[in-house]
Formats: structure tokens, C-alpha cells, sequence
């Protein structure tokens, strides 16, 4: 409320609406006036704008009237997922008492606070995708984190306790894995680069929370709504259960009834899956595309075969966390191929799960009692089929899937009470009755009968009427505000009895009613009423039901998800004609005629080159890439490092053979667009991305690096690329594919053992290229970048002029210089210096005074200083 209006003028209803206002500052406050939410001041100005209403004002004690808008009240779910897509908290204050019992301002209260981690509307939220809220708590100890879709009930929690440095880069890019809608966090939150990282993710909604509670209330916070088992699981990490404790604080603030789809908490172990940091699944476009941020054109959008949602969910969760145990991935890649093998068996079993709804997400509504008849009729339609699906799958010729096909429950007993109680189509409203089936239940059988009774009387009454009065025209009509009326015409008024009693009088009819009329309308009135109220009661009866079964029905669509899932990989593998990837532990990546799976996609049939892929013995660690722009190289490189993470997810293929050893982590540095928002320049931003991955790749790692130092001079890029090479091929040993367009890095080849040099090749012709998109083995000596220049249309004198000014530094000799010779004597002079060290070290040693064992440590590190010459 601004200066224009003061608080002690206000009208007492304002007044109200400001002293509620005052405790949800962060929230647009929506205030139920009769039949609409309406909302005043600032929230008013806000709300208009942003949902296109009408501004309006209203009298609120001052000479200026309040701003003022409004919406009906039975499309408020409506209004209110548009403005939580547009990042907005909204606070509903409610009617809590009856008006007609109201002495002066009716009461009113917060019934419903929802924001963008915990709205449940199902047509508000993205079908294939989890709608997250995390909880973030941080101490001296570490971080602790939980996130939840509280529309499926999905809760899994974490801890990293690493230094801040460590934990910070680790908890962004699980931050950037979740993707969260909205954030909870400790108002003492330290960590300054996560800080800068939220702060600059303006489309996540951040909620500082004071840490206020003891550590014993808050474990009897999570015990009281999680229960005895899911608190032992998490009592040991108690960074996590102070998370966990304050999400659930958040959910039920405003919610006093058990959430019964809220009932298992999973652990995630970061360590037991692939690590993908937040460049690499933004390079390698597996959710989203570089250019648009859109799905189009994103590895899941193609692999992504599921027939229901929830199998697209959990294919979404195998993408962002490949297994990396080798046990795991070919029993999935077993399941995957007994259905790519057996096509009719594969396509049976998505005729099955075409009917299934997103069970998930009715169980969830059903839980936060916001489900309508309609849902429960959705919810049977998807288990209608569960018990052929069940008797097909145990009649399969593979020990895994029968074991689904008895684990999954039986849920005939729900299907069976739906059945028989809700009507084919129901209404949207679930207090207005005819939803429950005639035969369902005896005194709603009786009432719907003595009222029919009561109805047919009416008729009869209105056709006795007629004959008594010999007004053929007359009519008994119901209207909502004045109940049952005789209506009759101003030219019949002759006619009208002296026993009618005068109701209403209107332009060209008067309304009358009798004491007959009066009985009959009690009848009907009080029989509809009472038969609303009973249908809803029922319905009630059959949601605690339903409720009762939450964890048979979280059950049966946890193994539905499982199975559409590795289904769904196997449609993707028939219909690509991708292969079974072989599994190993042998550090070696063998690749046959390798495509890239999105790429392909785009081109016609046969157009995409296959490239083959060896790399990871002893002598072939690190391979350096060089050939013109435009050739082929980043396409090389993204589709090996997709192959890789599509056969950890246990998916097939894109290629003709694949033999894939298990890579911890996937890093890639590509690109090189300014990060100028978050004070980075392009220099910094690779040197930062090439530092994180040094500081954490390991030798089982599979690493990209693209054109790394070409963002400073030739000089200083040349010489940190050269070092770079050094240092991944001595100290971290990870399988690297290097593309650059610095030619002189070709010449470590011959100076370090685990280096080789690969190009692409090309066809030349009368000074145009062509280019063959091939990967083989050797050097280009040149990047074409003239030629390249001239393809991009570039203007032809342009071309000629660059031509004069490349032939003129060839002939410098103060200008050029031979760069794989100073290379050639770096090397060198390197290898001299650390001989020199470690002749300065022995000399410092005096065998005199060593103890054996001081002689035997002192000697294995002259070893391991040897091997890194």
C-alpha cells in the first residue's frame, strides 16, 4: 500500500486485507469477496498487468478510490498457474465462516499459499518433467540438500562435504541437474560462488528461512510426517535432515493434512552415478539446445519413446545420471535388447500403457484432496488393463521381466470400487452431485428417488394448474434466486386465481407461487441438497480409499515407469539402428562407423559420415584433432562423448559396434561466448572450465577440449595449450580428445608416449574445399581458414587481399617464426630444467644420516620425479 493511503482510514474489509498483506510480503495476496478473489493496492497493479485485467478501484474510506481487480472465483486455479509461471508466490485468504452467521466482517484466513515448487496443477506443469523444490541448508560441516515434486511425492535427499570450493562447484551442478522451480535456503548461507550462481538465475524463486529450530525438534519433524523408517535412513546425515525438516515445514505450512504420496525418502549417492558438470550437459545440448534453449533438437527430445509420462520422467533421470557400475548397465542393456529383439513383444506392451494416465500425478492430487471425479475416472481408465498387462508380462521368455510382472500389485479392489461408483462423465464440481452411480449406494438411491418422485408430482401439479386456470401457457419455472415460480403472461392475468400469492413482477409476465408449489419446491430442494451433500460424502469415502492403497499405486507406476522406460530405448535402438555397446573395464574406447544421434537426425537418410573411434590404451591416452572450421571436428567429439553416456544410461547405440569402458565423468570445453553478465571474459571463462576439469577428472575420465587458447594471444594460447597436453598426458592420464588449430601441438606426438595426431580430411579443388567429414590418422599443416573464409561468402577482393597478407608473413622472417621448432626445444628445455631439479635434490641428500626407511621414502619420490620426464 503506498503513501496515498492511510491505514486508519481504510474501510475495516481493507483494513483486514492490509494486516494480512503484512505477514506474506512476498506473495500477491488474493482475498475471497463473495463469488471472486479480489486483490488491492500494488498487488492489484501487479496482477492486472501481468494476467491482461481490467484495473477498477473501490471505495476504501479515502477520497481516491483503491486499486481494485478481480477474477470468479471457480477459475482461480487458472489465473493462479499463470502468474506462478511468471515467478509469482500467491497467498489465498479465504471465507472461514458462513456470511449468512457473520456478525459484521465475515472471517478470513491463509488457506492455500502456492509458488512455483508447490503448485500441483497438472495442466500447469511440464508433463515430461519434474517440477522440483529444493531445500538447501549449509553449516561449517558441509551442505545438506533435499528436493521434492510434491506432485508426485518424489523426495530424495543429499550431503557434499567437500571444502567451500569443492562443495560449491558440486552442489551447482546438481543445482543444474535437479532444475529447480524454487529454492529454499539458510539465511546464514555462506558460500559466496553459490550465492553469485542464484543470484544470477533470476527464473529460480530463492526463500531465505531463519535457522531458528533445535536440532531435536527438527528430527521430530521429519520422524512425525516421514515416519520410523525413513528417519533411520536419514539420522546419520543430519546436514540433510535439517533440509529435509525445513522443506517439509515449507510444504505442510499451509496444508494441516497428511500428505499420504509424500512417504519414502530416497538417498542419492552422488559418487554412484557418471558425473556430468553443468558445461558438459549445456555442450552436449542432452535436455536443451545451445541456440534456443527449446527442447527441439536436445538428445532427449530423440530418445524420449516413452508412452507415458512418467516413463519420459524417469528416461529424463537415467540421462542425467548414467550408471557406473557394470553390473547395472547390462542387465538394463539385457532388458533393453530382449524388446529390441522382439518387436511384436515390444509393441504389445506399448498398446498396454497407451491408456495409462499420469498415475503419479492423480495420486498427488488425490493426496492434497484436489482431484475431481474426473481424475478418479482417469486414474481407473489406467488400471483398467493392469491385470492382462500383468498376465502378458509374466508369459515372456526372460527371467527379469517376469520378476516386474510379479511385483506388480494388484489393484483390483480400486479398480473395482471406481467402477462401480463414479459415472462414466462426471461434472468438473465435486459438490454439485451426479457423480455417483445409481446402485452404488442405498439412501442415495432412495433420495434420488424421492426426489424424481417430488419432480413428476411438480408436472403433474403444472398440468392441473393449467386445466384449473385454462391457461395453456402456463409454466412453473426454477430460477436460482427465487426457487420455483408459476409464470404467466400479462394478457392471461385475468385468469390468475386469488389463491396464487404474487412472487415477482417482470417487463411482460408476473411470477406467483402457491402453498402446493411451496411443498413440492421444499421437496425437491431439500432432496437435491441432501443428495449433493451425500455424493460428496461418498466421494470422500472413496478418496480416504484410494488413499489407503497410495503406496500400492506409487508402486505399480514406479515398475510402469521402469518398464515404458527400457521399452522406450528399445523402440529409439530399432527405429536408428543403433547397436548393444559392449561394457568393459579396460580403460579402452572402441567405436565402429560412431554417429551423433541428434545430428543424423537432421540430414537425409545415409548423409551423415561415420567416424570410428579408438582411444584409452597405454600409447593412445590423448588424441589431438586438427582441420579446418566447419569440417567436422566438434561433431566428432560431442558424438563420442554422447555414445558414451547413452551406453552408461544403458541405452543402445548410434554406430555398428561399440566397445565402451565405464568413464567416471564427462567434461567438455567448448565455445567461447563471453560471459559478460557474470564478469567473466571469454579468456577467463575456458580457463576457468579447464581448471575444474584438472581439479576434478581422474584417469577413468573422458575429457573434450576445443580450440583451448584461442582466447588470448597466439603466443600465450599456444604455450598454455602446449602445457596442457603436458600435464594431462603426465599427471592425469584421462582419455582426451584435443581439436585445435594450433598446428604445432602436433609435433608432441613424437615427444610424448600416450599422444597421437588425428585430422579431417579434405579434398581440394582449383582453390575450393571440400570437405569429407573423415577422421583419420595424422596432421593437417594448415586451417584453411582462407578457404573457409571464401565459403562463407565473404567478398572476393576480401579474399584476395587476405591471400597478399598470408604470402607476405610466410616470407617474414622477423614476422614468422618456426614455431614447431621452438615447440620441439620447449620440450627440451622442460625435460632440463626438472633433470636439473632433481640433481639439486640428490645433491642435498646425506646417505650418512638416513634411516632405512627415511631412504626408501626419499627414493620413491625420485621415481615418481623420474617418470614425469
Amino acid at each position: 500500500m503506498n503513501s496515498d493511503f492511510k491505514y486508519d482510514k481504510l474501510t475495516p474489509m481493507l483494513r483486514h486485507y492490509v494486516d494480512v498483506k503484512k505477514n506474506f510480503e512476498d506473495s500477491l495476496l488474493l482475498y475471497r469477496v463473495g463469488d471472486f478473489y479480489e486483490a488491492f493496492f500494488d498487488d492489484a497493479i501487479i496482477i492486472s498487468k501481468n494476467l491482461q485485467l481490467a484495473l477498477t478501484g473501490k471505495e476504501c474510506g479515502h477520497d481516491k478510490r483503491a486499486p481494485m481487480c478481480g477474477v470468479p472465483h471457480h477459475v482461480i486455479d487458472t489465473y493462479i498457474n499463470k502468474l506462478v509461471q511468471n515467478g509469482f508466490k500467491i497467498a489465498l485468504c479465504d471465507q472461514v465462516e458462513d456470511p449468512k452467521m457473520a456478525k459484521g466482517l465475515v472471517k478470513r484466513a491463509i488457506t492455500r499459499v502456492i509458488s512455483p515448487g508447490t503448485i500441483i496443477d497438472l495442466e500447469s506443469l511440464d508433463k515430461k518433467e519434474n517440477n522440483f523444490l529444493l531445500s538447501i541448508y549449509e553449516n561449517k560441516y558441509g551442505i545438506g540438500a533435499c528436493f521434492s515434486d510434491i506432485s508426485t511425492g518424489k523426495l530424495m535427499a543429499f550431503e557434499i562435504r567437500n571444502n567451500q570450493s569443492i562443495s560449491a562447484n558440486k552442489l551447482i551442478d546438481e543445482i543444474e541437474k535437479i532444475s529447480p522451480s524454487e529454492i529454499i535456503i539458510n539465511s546464514n548461507f555462506s558460500n559466496k560462488k553459490v550465492l553469485k550462481y542464484l543470484n544470477l538465475n533470476k527464473e529460480i524463486l530463492i526463500n531465505k528461512i531463519d535457522d531458528t529450530k533445535d536440532y531435536e525438534s527438527l528430527s521430530k519433524n521429519v520422524y512425525k510426517n516421514l515416519g520410523v523408517e525413513n528417519f533411520k535412513k536419514i539420522e546419520n546425515m543430519r546436514i540433510s535432515l535439517i533440509a529435509i525438516s525445513n522443506l517439509l515445514d515449507y510444504i505442510y505450512s499451509y496444508h494441516k493434512e497428511k500428505l499420504a504420496h509424500i512417504n519414502d525418502i530416497e538417498i542419492l549417492d552422488i559418487a554412484s552415478y557418471m558425473q556430468l558438470d553443468a558445461n558438459t550437459r549445456r555442450n552436449l545440448e542432452l535436455h536443451s539446445n545451445i541456440d534456443k534453449k527449446g527442447k527441439d533438437n536436445s538428445l532427449f527430445k530423440l530418445i524420449d519413446k516413452a508412452d507415458t509420462v512418467m516413463g519420459s520422467r524417469l528416461l529424463n533421470m537415467w540421462l542425467e545420471r548414467p550408471l557406473i557400475e557394470k553390473e547395472k548397465i547390462d542387465k538394463r542393456l539385457d532388458l533393453v535388447e530382449f524388446f529390441f529383439l522382439n518387436p511384436d513383444l515390444s509393441n504389445k506392451v506399448s498398446y498396454f500403457l497407451d491408456d495409462i494416465f499420469d498415475l503419479e500425478r492423480i495420486i498427488g492430487k488425490i493426496s492434497y484432496q484436489r482431484a475431481n471425479a474426473r481424475d478418479f475416472i482417469s486414474l481407473k481408465t489406467s488400471i483398467r488393463n493392469i491385470p492382462e498387462f500383468k498376465k502378458f508380462l509374466a508369459g515372456l521368455d526372460n527371467k527379469d521381466i517376469i520378476s516386474f510382472s510379479k511385483n506388480l500389485p494388484d489393484v483390483s479392489n480400486i479398480y473395482d470400487i471406481l467402477d462401480k461408483s463414479i459415472v462414466e462423465d462426471p461434472p468438473v464440481l465435486i459438490t454439485e452431485g451426479e457423480i455417483i452411480k445409481d446402485g452404488f449406494n442405498d439412501d442415495l438411491d432412495k433420495l434420488k428417488k424421492d426426489s424424481l418422485s417430488a419432480e413428476n408430482d411438480l408436472i403433474a401439479y403444472e398440468n392441473e394448474q393449467k386445466e384449473k386456470t385454462g391457461i395453456n401457457k402456463l409454466k412453473i419455472n426454477y430460477n436460482k434466486n427465487n426457487g420455483y415460480s408459476i409464470e404467466i403472461t400479462k394478457s392471461n392475468l385475468d385468469l390468475v386465481p386469488d389463491t396464487y400469492i404474487r412472487k415477482q413482477t417482470l417487463i411482460n409476465r408476473e411470477r406467483y407461487t402457491t402453498e402446493r408449489l411451496e411443498e413440492l419446491s421444499n421437496l425437491i430442494l431439500g432432496s437435491s441438497d441432501r443428495i449433493n451433500n451425500l455424493e460428496y460424502e461418498i466421494f470422500c469415502q472413496i478418496r480416504e480409499f484410494i488413499l489407503d492403497n497410495t503406496k500400492k499405486l506409487q508402486y505399480l507406476s514406479k515398475l510402469i515407469s521402469i518398464i515404458d522406460s527400457i521399452n522406450a530405448l528399445a523402440k529409439l535402438a530399432r527405429e536408428n539402428n543403433y547397436c548393444k555397446p559392449e561394457i568393459t573395464t579396460d580403460n579402452i574406447i572402441k567405436i565402429k562407423n560412431g554417429r551423433h544421434p541428434v545430428i543424423e537426425k537432421k540430414l537425409k537418410e545415409n548423409e551423415f559420415i561415420s567416424n570410428d573411434t579408438d582411444i584409452g590404451e597405454s600409447n593412445n591416452l590423448i588424441q589431438i584433432i586438427t582441420g579446418p572450421n566447419m569440417a567436422g571436428k566438434s561433431t566428432y567429439m560431442r558424438q563420442m562423448a554422447i555414445i558414451i553416456i547413452l551406453a552408461q544410461m544403458g541405452s543402445f547405440v548410434p554406430c555398428e559396434k561399440a566397445s565402451i569402458c565405464i568413464c567416471d565423468k564427462v567434461f567438455t570445453r567448448i565455445g567461447a561466448s563471453d560471459n559478460i553478465s557474470k564478469g567473466e571474459s571469454t579468456f577467463m571463462l575456458e580457463m576457468n572450465e579447464v581448471s575444474n576439469i584438472l581439479k576434478n577428472s581422474t584417469d577413468k575420465s573422458f575429457i573434450i577440449l576445443d580450440e583451448v587458447g584461442r582466447g588470448t594471444s597466439s603466443d600465450d594460447g599456444l604455450s598454455i595449450a602446449m602445457s596442457l597436453v603436458d600435464y594431462l598426458s603426465k599427471k592425469k592420464k584421462a582419455k582426451t580428445v584435443f581439436a585445435t588449430h594450433f598446428h604445432e601441438l602436433t609435433v608432441l606426438e613424437n615427444k610424448l608416449d600416450n599422444v597421437i595426431n588425428l585430422k579431417i580430411d579434405i579434398l581440394e579443388e582449383n582453390d575450393s574445399l571440400v570437405f569429407l567429414r573423415k577422421i583419420s590418422r595424422g596432421k593437417s599443416d594448415r586451417s584453411y581458414g582462407i578457404e573457409v573464409a571464401r565459403m562463407s561468402g565473404l567478398p572476393l577482393d576480401l579474399i584476395e587481399n587476405a591471400k597478399i597478407f598470408m604470402n607476405k608473413l610466410d616470407e617474414s622472417d622477423e614476422i614468422f617464426k618456426d614455431n614447431n621448432k621452438i615447440i620441439k626445444s620447449s620440450i627440451d628445455d622442460l625435460n632440463r630444467i626438472k633433470i636439473d631439479e632433481l640433481k639439486n635434490k640428490v645433491n642435498l641428500i646425506n646417505i650418512n644420516e638416513l634411516t632405512p626407511l627415511e631412504a626408501i621414502n626419499i627414493l620413491n619420490k625420485l621415481i615418481d620425479n623420474i617418470k614425469e620426464i
